[in-house]
């Protein structure tokens, strides 16, 4: 008979997976998605016998008394810890003269952008990155303009940044913003503030 696996342990074992294919060389490039608002949660401490719906978390839904902001702030927690322990691994193996994650951008962003039921015009990033990092991000909180406003990026200018600084040089990655069009804003290229 097959073990029931929670959400945490399930996480806890992708993460492992995650990392012994970049540290075996199985690949260079990992997609994770820790869970989505259909992911079904349990085993979180102090909802340990519930059955948790994150998309009604986000409608302020709690469950056994516990309010939806303390469930959700024990899911972040649990999503910053799998993202600690990929950065410990890839920190504790050699690889050159450095390490693994010296060699590494790591990625963490939400499934939507600025709220439960998003319209997409803000989405925020944490970037972490190891000593080789060919982008200017070490150490610094950087806000964009806001979405519709001159100096506002895009997904794809974020992308062309990524492509532009590890030697793929193209003009812009992705379809250009409708609304910036119409306002005649600037959306072509890299973002500057960033290039190193």
């Amino acid at each position: 008979m097959a073990a029931d696996f929670e959400p945490p342990e399930k996480q806890k074992a992708m993460t492992d997976i995650l990392v012994a294919s970049l540290i075996t060389g199985l690949t260079n490039v990992v997609t994770y998605t820790i869970d989505e608002l259909s992911t079904p949660i349990k085993g979180i401490p102090g909802n340990e016998g519930d059955h948790i719906s994150i998309h009604e978390l986000g409608h302020n839904g709690g469950y056994s008394g516990v309010p939806s902001e303390k469930i959700r702030k024990k899911i972040r927690l649990g999503h910053m810890e799998q993202v600690a322990t990929i950065i410990d691994r890839l920190k504790a193996t050699p690889e050159g003269k450095s390490s693994m994650f010296d060699n590494t951008v790591v990625v963490y962003f939400p499934e939507n952008g600025e709220g439960h039921h998003s319209h997409g015009t803000e989405s925020p990033f944490l970037m972490l990155a190891g000593d080789h990092c060919k982008l200017d991000m070490s150490g610094r909180y950087i806000r964009l303009p806001y979405h519709g406003t001159e100096g506002h990026k895009t997904i794809g200018n974020w992308y062309t940044t990524l492509l532009n600084a590890y030697g793929n040089p193209i003009k812009h990655y992705g379809d250009f913003d409708l609304e910036m069009s119409r306002k005649k804003l600037d959306q072509v290229g890299a973002i500057k503030k960033l290039m190193a």
